[in-house]
This record gives structure tokens, C-alpha cells and sequence, in this order.
């Protein structure tokens, strides 16, 4: 029985793999079925992530970046019958361990990824949605890279978001339960480097981007994803559950829940 606890004493034990085993694992890498990649950030999420895998632990890797010295742990194994490689990055979309590089490297260590999904916790808006619902991205609105007129701001469009089709497609094949699927809310999600913790922020971003007068939800790591997929034949999509609403109350109390 695979558990939390279980996963967090192997996790921070900083598992070695011996560099006969690192030949062989690396090329699972490269097997055309891997094709999904499942970026997610704090613990909560990980485990949460790692829990949903089966057959994993023969098919653990690690890549090491000779850019900048970092190691990434990828975890391969199936999710249904689902190929799947899961990959804790650092919070945010940019840095060195950010959701934007990371998936540089896995662009570049597995050579046949086509989706890649961003899961675990964020911020949703009050009154459209509440705590424990899993909001899905149809749109990933990024609000760092702005161009600012006397009529107001506007982002760069990027148009790597995975379909509502393609995604139920994807669910089916990952044996997804279809009392989960019926839960499940699409919408506009806002992204950047930026932890909301503000109602007012909200109301003035609502105020003065046009994407955030549809937003369900808040997150930092979606819009990384998109812009290192840009032009690239790789779809993303944010699938995170909302673990506070992005206001001064905000705790993380709700996040082992959410992150489910």
C-alpha cells in the first residue's frame, strides 16, 4: 500500500539510482507511449499525483541538467492505461525550477511528450466556484506579459490549451470515474508568478484585463507551461483543485483535500 507517509520517506531520502540503472531507466524516457507529463509543485500535490500511479516504482529516473547542475525526478508509470511521467517543479512559472524550464527539459529528455497538465491547488473566485471543486482551464490567461493602452491591458494569446474533447478522451483512457468527470468546471484561469491572497486584487484585475472578468480561478505555474509549449505540437491544460478563494483568509489548511 502505497501511502503518503510512505512517499514522503522515499521522497526526501533523495533516492539514488546506481548509473547502470540510470542507462537503462533514462531511455524509458524516450519510449514513443510517454506522452503525458504531470507538472506538479508543493507536497500536497505530488503525493496526491503519485498516489494515482500504478506501477511505478520499477520505472523511476532521474535526469540530470548539465546546465545549470539540477536533477529533476521523473516517475513513469500508467494512470489507467495511460502512459504518464510525473515531475515535482518549483513554484511559479519562472526561475530556475520554475513550471516554464522544467518543461524546457522534458521537452528535450522526452522526445514524443504531446500534453502536459498542470494539477494540484489554486485560488478560486468567490461566487463562481468553492472549496474542493476542480477547476479545468479552457483558457490560461497569463497577466505578466502586458501590453498597456489608454484602453486597457491585453496579454499575449497562446493557443496551446488541450480541448474540453480531447481532455474526456484522455479522462477515458486514464479510467477517470464518471461521477468525477460530471464535477469537473471549465473556465478561464489566471496565471503568473504571483500568489493572490487579495480580494481587491481581484476586483482590479477584473477591472482592467479582460480575460479576468470570466476567470474561476488563480495559479502560478499554467502560463510557464504554455509559453515553453508555444509553437510546439504539445498540448497543457490546468486541472487544480480550489483550495482557498484567493482572499485574505486565504490557509492551507484545505489543500490536502483539494490537491485529491
Amino acid at each position: 500500500l502505497i501511502t503518503c507517509e510512505s512517499l514522503e520517506k522515499e521522497y526526501n531520502d533523495n533516492i539514488q539510482v546506481k548509473e547502470a540503472e540510470k542507462a537503462e531507466l533514462d531511455q524509458i524516457l524516450k519510449e514513443p507511449k510517454l506522452e503525458v507529463l504531470i507538472q506538479t509543485v508543493n507536497n500536497n500535490e505530488f503525493y496526491a499525483a503519485m498516489l494515482q500511479l500504478e506501477n511505478y516504482r520499477a520505472s523511476e529516473c532521474i535526469v540530470h541538467d548539465p546546465i545549470c547542475g539540477s536533477h529533476s525526478y521523473y516517475y513513469i508509470g500508467h494512470w489507467g492505461k495511460v502512459k504518464v511521467a510525473i515531475v515535482q517543479t518549483g513554484m511559479g512559472n519562472n526561475g530556475a525550477y520554475g513550471s516554464w524550464y522544467e518543461t524546457k527539459k522534458a521537452m528535450h529528455f522526452i522526445p514524443n511528450l504531446r500534453y502536459i497538465f498542470s494539477v494540484g491547488v489554486c485560488g478560486g473566485v468567490e461566487d463562481r466556484v468553492a472549496l474542493g471543486d476542480v477547476v479545468v482551464s479552457k483558457v490560461i490567461a497569463g497577466y505578466t506579459d502586458l501590453k498597456i493602452t489608454d484602453k486597457g491591458w491585453n496579454n499575449r494569446s497562446l493557443k496551446n490549451v488541450l480541448t474540453e474533447d480531447n481532455f474526456f478522451q484522455f479522462l477515458s483512457k486514464a479510467e477517470t470515474q464518471r461521477e468525477v468527470q460530471e464535477k469537473l468546471i471549465f473556465g478561464t484561469v489566471l496565471s503568473a508568478p504571483w500568489l493572490i491572497a487579495s480580494l481587491d486584487m481581484q476586483k482590479q484585475l477584473m477591472k482592467v484585463l479582460p480575460e479576468a472578468r470570466e476567470a474561476i480561478a488563480f495559479e502560478m505555474d499554467g502560463y510557464g507551461i504554455i509559453q515553453a509549449c508555444h509553437g510546439k505540437s504539445i498540448e497543457c491544460m490546468v486541472v487544480k483543485g480550489v483550495s482557498d478563494l484567493a482572499d485574505k483568509n486565504k490557509k492551507d489548511n484545505w489543500q490536502p483535500t483539494a490537491a485529491k
